[in-house]
């Protein structure tokens, strides 16, 4: 049928993201389909008398941003809780949490997130003393902003005391804690302060909001039950409007498998997918497992999540029960046992197409990116990292030297390897723009993509990760209408591609933002 759409945008500069015919000038939207992709004339052809005709004047169109790794749902139940990301030293954090302190009704909890010491002048961790600062009087947590750690108050610790000897509680030398916590023990902690399911859910309507703003369609989302308990909830009563590949933590895969279900369980809008797993803890945390060690620290080379055996009977559960996989490995330790046990798994229990991921993948060497390449794997990278913490005297350098620095996310090594590449923010911050710009203008030769390939990564390369190609992440007609409109061009301004903003955002043909 011609003459139907519901609206027609011509006049554009529209990159479809598509290999074969990745420009265009125009789009025709009917329903939630793109009915029409390429010059404003065919556009045109599917005017009616009730079609809504935008004219783009010139601006640029892209495929609407998937965030390929976000924690959206831990984010709406953290709303309300005091952030710290802006902080200019130590004493203004302590200062933010008492202020918090002051007005919170006595003994409540005080909850501080996305400290980042490496910002600060002191370029050290927060402790009791700092937070015994902030209140003796209420239970004070301040997590660092990877959450792979936490610092606690002496009110937080004796809630904590029973975590004493468990991996990641941290002592002096005369056995006295310290208040900072670390992956076991600050995960253990975490869990008796995190949001329930109905803060989860009272705080999903401003989060979608902010995505729209950002320019962002689709998210691949880590949830916990409750959260992905509230992204049912939601999807049930059509208040959330922000398409979710939900990946559960690996303590919920035998529960989803009992109950019969399996990837893919879902609509468009809301779907069961990978399940997450931890190979090893982070950068800033001195938790994730190198084969040398740290700088500054001999003999310190961070640490597995899981003994070896552990994380094949997970991987391989996940596996043979039908599931993809993303597991969390940022050392170069741990991404060589991912991909070791990936392709043991999948030699094992042989599976077309699987798609198991590792997220973060910060420091494969050159036989690891062969092998996984080999094995199938997708890469799930975050290049809003490389802006954060690649730079000089940041994280990737106070930790691991010069020579590994220069190492890091090599994105250019992992396309030209031709492994399939999807980009994340994993929160630190939301905003595909600023990650796009960071791919394309990184620190170092091997971070940098061109704005085609880093656009790309952030749209198609998500689609592919969750088997959506056929439905989104290009623009093409048939897909999903999922695009945004932005301010500014990223193809003849790519040095300034952090600057641009979104100018409007439409999902399913319905334009969510404006």
């Amino acid at each position: 049928m011609r003459g139907d759409a519901d609206v027609v945008l011509v006049d554009g500069k529209v990159f479809t993201a598509a290999r074969e015919r990745p420009w265009a000038k125009a789009l025709a939207v009917r329903g939630d389909r793109l009915v029409a992709v390429g010059t404003s004339a065919q556009a045109e052809r599917w005017r009616g008398r009730d079609t809504a005709l935008v004219d783009l004047r010139g601006a640029v169109v892209l495929p609407g941003f998937i965030d390929a790794h976000a924690h959206m749902a831990d984010s709406a139940g953290e709303r309300g809780w005091t952030r710290l990301d802006a902080t200019r030293d130590l004493a203004d954090a302590v200062r933010r949490l008492r202020k918090a302190a002051a007005s919170t009704p006595l003994g409540d909890w005080v909850v501080g997130i996305d400290w980042d010491e490496a910002k600060w002048p002191e370029r050290r961790f927060l402790l009791r003393e700092d937070l015994d600062r902030a209140s003796t009087d209420h239970p004070v947590v301040a997590r660092r902003i990877d959450c792979h750690l936490g610092s606690l108050n002496s009110k937080a610790l004796e809630l904590a005391s029973d975590l004493a000897g468990t991996r990641g509680f941290e002592v002096d030398a005369s056995g006295r804690p310290t208040g900072v916590l670390t992956e076991d023990a600050f995960g253990e902690f975490h869990r008796r302060f995190e949001a329930n399911e109905a803060g989860i859910r009272r705080g999903l309507p401003a989060i979608a909001r902010m995505a729209h703003r950002l320019g962002i369609t689709s998210i691949h989302d880590v949830v916990t039950r409750a959260g992905w308990t509230a992204y049912q909830r939601a999807r049930s009563a059509g208040t959330f409007r922000l398409r979710v590949y939900a990946m559960p933590h690996d303590s919920m895969l035998a529960a989803l498998v009992n109950a019969g279900l399996g990837a893919g369980f879902g609509d468009s809008w809301l779907r069961l997918g990978a399940i997450k797993v931890f190979a090893d803890g982070s950068l800033g945390a001195y938790t994730a497992a190198l084969a040398a060690p740290y700088v500054g620290r001999p003999g310190e080379r961070g640490i597995l999540v899981h003994s070896p055996t552990e994380l094949r009977s997970i991987l391989t559960t996940a596996h043979r029960a039908g599931f993809q996989t993303a597991t969390h490995a940022i050392g170069d330790a741990a991404i060589r046992l991912a991909v070791e046990t990936l392709e043991a798994v999948q030699d094992a229990a042989p599976r077309k197409d699987a798609r198991h991921r590792i997220e973060h993948y910060e420091l494969p060497d050159d036989e690891v990116l062969r092998r996984t390449k080999t094995a199938g794997i997708v890469a799930s990278c975050q290049p809003n990292f490389v802006g954060q913490w690649s730079g000089p005297g940041d994280v990737y350098e106070s930790r691991l030297g010069a020579e590994r620095l220069a190492a890091n996310n090599p994105f250019r090594k992992i396309l030209r390897m031709r492994i399939p590449l999807c980009f994340g923010s994993d929160g630190m911050p939301y905003g595909p723009l600023y990650g796009v710009h960071w791919a394309v203008n990184g620190f170092f030769e091997g971070q940098r993509l061109s704005p085609e390939e880093a656009i790309r990564a952030a749209t198609a390369g998500g689609a592919y990760a969750t088997f959506e190609e056929q439905e989104k992440g290009t623009l093409e007609t048939g897909k999903l209408a999922d695009f945004v409109v932005v301010r500014g061009d990223p193809f003849e301004a790519p040095d300034q591609i952090a600057r641009i903003r979104i100018a409007s955002t439409w999902i399913g043909g319905e334009c969510v933002y404006n």
